[in-house]
């Protein structure tokens, strides 16, 4: 009689959310039938629109937003009960995303949940979003879940930049260039990554999900003239950087969601595409076409446990919120974490990661350096008055904001990489054209200050973001397990130093970023001015920036923690398949598995393998 009871699967089912009918339940979820029969459901709330009593006053965001994008705690206490899927991705940023999406579109059936440790914050990049959330750069919203070393942090480098812990991660702080490095700057490379890039569609589909444009692509009123020129007068005096190889309009995933889209410019974040992502996921499932994609936020992975009578299969996930249990073993955990707290669960998990993981910490430094030239009336004819109405101006000057990115490429005599993004601003307007410039800057945190700004109506600013690479062969950058700390998820101690590689580097991209300005004012070099932040006297000077001040503390973009190489190499933590060595079913994505950073951007490099992961697990229904 029980069986009765139980509806037939696609039918209509009692475990839903009340308060969002079309939401299925877990059970249908992962594929069971629903426990009671959907005519016992009750038709209408209990209580509802203030009838009989008045309902909850002081909804938290996490509350109001489980309710129609991730798990709640009724449905965790299920998945920790008997939840079963497919794959396990911890994480939410850029290669959560690109590993989900081409797994569920090679087979929209797979049942996937993805793991954030921290909560909803931001729902896209801050910058699309009105020009006070600039204040959200930096600060509370960055975490360092490590102690760092004392020599690094009375060094020049001063300390790694840390993790965002909200859904989307740093999708949605980041800078949005996406270089595609070639083989030769791929140093260090495994065979098998390198041919994995060299196969058709490789790059292309990774730009295709980020929405990645050259800038002289953008096609919107801000990008226009400005992009060209400096595009065109790097492109014909390159040979006049000596270290330089190459330059192209800046690549950013800025652009067009949609063929038809009006809107041109656009930062790329992984909150939306995952939380669209999930809601096709969910009309395939009412059509029984699909699985719904599973989201939990506010939790924190701590380690994964092996079976070592089946051949170190992991079948047990603890995190903060209980263990996630798969005795079989057919489960995937995908950590796309970011490199170092992946690090920080490999060392946690595995015996064998003690010798492997962590001894390599590559990742890149920064100069920065501000510089403006005056309009040459021959080269910008369009600009050759001044508007002079300032806040007053009504349009009819017909002048307005440009912007240019322009990605200039280098090495120096040992072949050690270096960039320059180079951002060009005229701005005729600078208080009315801060919203459109915090907008469509390429990289905020390394943008043109209305302080700069102003009183620059006559010039063009050059913002110059210099990044060079930390070597891979330097034995004093390493994350070590710290058995003091007791908290599973910050018990490591980083360090990151400079060695005489990273030092002769540096000198070379600095001398080269000058080259770089000076080229781009052309005819106006002999005037071009730097800003300076001395306090005792700040502003546009003939004299170039001191060390001090265009050396920025802090490295981005921390890779080859968990380099991929042959397990017969010591201290490669992943092999081919993107497993790590000493375990079945634990796959890593990210920089970690960069046997080098060199000095480009890794975000499309980073999605692209990502995807390929992807595909080299998840078969495509016959």
């Amino acid at each position: 009689m029980a069986s009765d009871l139980v509806p037939r699967r696609g039918e209509p089912d009692y475990m839903k959310y009340p308060d969002h009918p079309t939401v299925p339940s877990f059970h249908f979820r992962t594929g069971k039938p629903a426990l009671l029969p959907v005519e016992d459901a009750p038709k209408q709330p209990a209580n509802e629109f203030g009838f009989p009593v008045p309902g909850v006053q002081s909804p938290t965001p996490a509350h109001a937003t489980a309710a129609h994008y991730f798990v709640d705690e009724e449905q965790w206490k299920a998945i920790v009960d008997h939840g079963e899927f497919d794959d396990i991705v911890c994480g939410s940023g850029f290669c959560a995303l690109a590993y989900v999406s081409e797994a569920l579109e090679r087979n929209p059936r797979r049942k996937i949940l993805i793991l954030e440790r921290g909560g909803f914050w931001l729902p896209e990049h801050f910058q699309n979003l009105p020009l006070p959330y600039k204040m959200v750069l930096g600060g509370p919203s960055e975490t360092f879940p490590w102690q760092l070393s004392s020599r690094t942090f009375r060094s020049e480098l001063k300390f790694l930049h840390g993790s965002c812990p909200f859904f989307g991660g740093r999708s949605t702080f980041w800078s949005a260039w996406c270089p595609q490095p070639s083989e030769e700057l791929m140093r260090g490379f495994p065979q098998s990554m390198i041919d994995t890039a060299n196969q058709s569609g490789f790059w292309e589909k990774g730009k295709r999900l980020l929405h990645v444009t050259p800038a002289n692509e953008i096609q919107d009123e801000v990008f226009g003239a400005l992009q060209n020129d400096i595009d065109a007068r790097l492109s014909a005096h390159l040979h006049e950087i000596p270290s330089a190889t190459s330059v192209e309009p800046g690549p950013l995933a800025v652009g067009k969601a949609t063929p038809t889209s009006t809107l041109s410019f656009q930062k790329f974040s992984t909150p939306g595409p995952l939380l669209a992502l999930q809601e096709t996921q969910r009309q395939l499932a009412k059509r029984g076409k699909g699985s719904p994609l599973i989201i939990a936020t506010d939790v924190v992975v701590e380690k994964f446990l092996t079976d070592s009578d089946n051949d170190n299969v992991v079948n047990v996930l603890k995190t903060s919120r209980g263990d996630l249990c798969f005795p079989n073993g057919t489960t995937n955990v995908v950590l796309a974490t970011g490199a170092i707290p992946a690090t920080t669960i490999a060392l946690n998990s595995l015996e064998s990661m003690q010798t492997r993981a962590g001894n390599r910490l590559t990742g890149h430094f920064i100069t920065h350096v501000a510089a403006r030239f005056p309009i040459d009336p021959k080269r910008y004819p369009q600009w050759g008055s001044k508007c002079d109405k300032g806040t007053a101006c009504d349009g009819e000057c017909k002048q307005k904001l440009e912007i240019g990115a322009t990605y200039l490429a280098g090495m120096d005599e040992h072949e050690r990489q270096y960039h320059v993004q180079i951002t060009a601003i005229h701005s005729p307007h600078p208080e009315w054209d801060a919203v459109d410039a915090g907008r469509e800057c390429p990289d905020y945190a390394a943008a043109a200050t209305l302080a700069q700004l102003e009183g620059s109506e006559d010039y063009i600013v050059l913002i110059c973001a210099t990044l060079g690479e930390l070597d891979e062969n330097n034995k004093d950058s390493w994350v070590k397990p710290n058995r003091q700390d007791l908290d599973v998820t910050t018990n490591i101690k980083l360090q990151v130093t400079l060695d005489e590689t990273a030092t002769a580097l540096w000198r070379v991209m600095d001398q080269a970023t000058y080259d770089t300005i000076a080229v781009a004012a052309g005819d106006m070099e002999n005037k071009i001015e730097y800003w300076h932040d001395d306090k005792s006297n700040p502003g546009w000077h003939s004299e170039k920036p001191s060390r001090t001040e265009s050396h920025v503390p802090g490295v981005v973009h921390e890779c080859s923690t968990l380099y991929m190489g042959p397990e017969s190499d010591p201290q490669a933590a992943v092999g081919d398949d993107y497993a790590l060595h000493g375990c079945k079913n634990v796959y890593v994505t990210g920089g970690a598995i960069f046997p080098s950073a060199g000095s480009w951007n890794p975000t499309l490099t980073m999605s692209c393998y990502a995807q390929d992961l992807a595909r080299k697990l998840v078969p495509v229904p016959v």
